[in-house]
């Protein structure tokens, strides 16, 4: 694309050098400074003084996402700001995601939150039970080129709080344990076969526990659900839910289910020897990229980031990850939503920006110019040939056999909104459980109550 210079500068200039303490700023109305006047014209400025004012115009702002994988939010920020440089001044700031949610309670207090605001679905519900997001329904009904049928059901429903959508998705994927990585040397060392989608727990853990050498140093797989969303898509690929249809109740510890998939997890490290124990986590150079664990549990997000940080270093491959006994699949979609404050003086500009920033057209410029191959919330982006081609035959697979498949993957928010507490109690109290360190059934009781603690409390 050719760059468009204002005063000498480049926007991709601009954007590098318009850096504050709060993130990065572009004010994206630039005009360049007027000329010397001549004598001439000097003269004629009481004629011109006469004339009719310029319409003043709509001062906004966007917040867009820290991360290089989503600098096309500031360039399709931009965009959007040049074909409307006449009636808006928009300042374009780049957010820390990790900071996001309390900035959206200091900026909401005080009055001045973003026209267009992201969240991470872990806080996006509290955000918009505060009454921080403008209720998109009518406005988007109104909009043909919204086209909600294209973004992922799990992705819509993520973007609404009691059946009232306040969000739209700008990335999905499905979860942190849906695809894992194959160290194919450990594999052949180990006299295995390369698995299929449709292969199981068990087959799993026996893969993992052939593969593992711990005296060198070397484990069949690192898998350990930290959080609580991430043992949901073990729950679901056994059949079952961590939390009751209503969200107030915690089943990890009374759901025979849950307890069948915690004694599966616990018994590649107490029974199996198949993963690292407390003391080896977090030892420098274990880790599927360095070659050290043969099974990589991970997500869809990190197939390509993976791949160019093995380089030749050891022949690898992906399959989703495995069905539960039953041969049912699970996930939990994750994603993030831009939404509009509830606020803004234009609501209208401000929906017309966020449909933007999540159209197909920002989606496929992501994945295909700019290089990320990670598609947005639209089906239309992760259907596109062009995406699919670009990226490992494990994206289109995720696609048909999970988004596309009668699978349902909600991400798992509590009714009172309390994720970071019941994340916290769960992070704090699973580790004994999983690393053996209280006999199990003590342990999952103690997990249960906790978590159930959590859920009892009203609403955030």
């Amino acid at each position: 694309m050719t760059e468009q210079r204002k005063n000498g500068l480049s926007r991709r200039e601009l954007l590098r050098l318009a850096v504050t303490s709060g993130g990065l700023l572009l004010t994206a109305a630039c005009v360049p400074p007027a000329a010397p006047q001549s004598q001439s014209s000097a003269a004629s400025a009481p004629e011109a003084a006469s004339e009719a004012p310029a319409l003043e115009k709509a001062e906004m702002s966007v917040a867009t996402h820290h991360s290089p994988v989503h600098d096309y939010q500031r360039e399709f920020s931009a965009r959007w700001a040049d074909a409307h440089a006449d009636t808006v001044d928009l300042q374009i700031e780049t957010v820390n995601y990790g900071e996001m949610s309390k900035l959206q309670l200091a900026r909401s207090a005080s009055g001045t939150l973003w026209d267009v605001i992201f969240s991470g679905i872990k806080w996006f519900p509290f955000s918009a039970s505060k009454g921080m997001f403008l209720a998109l329904d009518d406005y988007v009904s109104a909009r043909p080129d919204a086209d909600l049928d294209d973004f992922f059901t799990a992705a819509l429903e993520g973007g609404k709080l009691d059946n009232v959508l306040y969000g739209l998705a700008f990335i999905i994927h499905p979860g942190n344990p849906a695809v894992v990585g194959i160290n194919l040397d450990l594999l052949e060392k180990a006299g295995l076969d390369m698995p299929t989608d449709d292969w199981t727990v068990a087959e799993f853990a026996a893969a993992a526990s052939a593969m593992s050498d711990p005296d060198n140093n070397i484990y069949g797989t690192d898998y350990f659900p930290g959080s609580y969303y991430d043992f949901e898509s073990l729950a679901r690929a056994y059949g079952t839910d961590m939390m009751d249809p209503e969200r107030k109740q915690f089943q990890f510890g009374t759901d025979e289910g849950n307890l069948e998939a915690a004694r599966w997890l616990t018994s590649l490290r107490t029974e199996l020897n198949a993963a690292p124990m407390r003391s080896e986590t977090g030892t420098e150079g274990l880790s599927f990229v360095s070659g050290t664990v043969g099974l990589g549990v991970t997500g869809t997000y990190n197939v390509n980031g993976w791949a160019t940080q093995i380089g030749d270093g050891f022949a690898h491959d992906f399959v989703l990850f495995p069905l539960g006994p039953e041969g049912t699949r699970g996930y939990t979609a994750f994603h993030s939503n831009f939404s509009c404050w509830a606020d803004t003086q234009h609501p209208e500009l401000a929906v017309d920006l966020m449909l933007y920033l999540t159209s197909t057209e920002a989606g496929l410029w992501a994945s295909l110019e700019q290089g990320t191959g990670q598609p947005n919330g639209r089906k239309s982006v992760w259907q596109n040939e062009d995406v699919l081609k670009n990226n490992h035959p494990v994206f289109e697979r995720a696609l048909n056999k999970l988004f596309l498949s009668d699978v349902e993957g909600p991400f798992l928010m509590p009714y009172n909104l309390r994720f970071d507490e019941l994340q916290d109690t769960w992070a704090n109290t699973c580790p004994d459980v999983f690393f053996g360190d209280l006999p199990f059934e003590e342990g999952m009781q103690v997990v249960q109550e906790a978590c159930q603690e959590v859920m009892d409390q009203p609403r955030a």
